[in-house]
């Protein structure tokens, strides 16, 4: 039997806006050339995504952390990845060794939803045999 070529799913890399709480529990903004230089990473590695840095009515994320809850406010970045364990393995060691030293975080949450059903809508054509639409049937 031939092996089928990976399905895709989506994954969504919550990113927070502001770093941990230093020594005097201040948090800093996360400056915008982090979040830009983390799309461009994804970008070149799987071709493109999402990236949505909300300024105005920021999505809270919240989680119980050693008998406290934590809250953050957060970017979200969206990729559309193949569902294959060894882009698993490359998004859980980027989080790991990128991500969480890039945002100064205890954690970095990544959602994987899936299977992906795309459709692209361009003016492009594919190829030869691309259907072309006319009238009739």
């Amino acid at each position: 039997m031939p092996k089928r070529a990976p399905g895709f799913i989506t994954v969504l890399m919550r990113l927070p806006l502001f770093y941990s709480p230093d020594a005097r529990g201040e948090r800093r903004p996360v400056e915008d050339e982090k979040f830009l230089q983390t799309a461009d990473e994804i970008a070149q590695k799987f071709g493109g995504g999402t990236l949505f840095v909300f300024r105005e009515d920021q999505p809270r994320g919240f989680w119980w952390d050693q008998g406290f809850v934590d809250r953050d406010t957060l970017a979200l970045l969206e990729v559309d990845v193949p569902d294959a364990p060894e882009t698993r393995a490359w998004l859980r060691t980027y989080a790991w060794d990128v991500l969480r030293e890039r945002f100064r975080q205890k954690a970095i949450y990544l959602k994987f939803v899936g299977p992906v059903e795309t459709l692209v809508v361009t003016e492009e054509k594919i190829g030869d045999d691309a259907p072309t639409q006319k009238g009739g049937t």
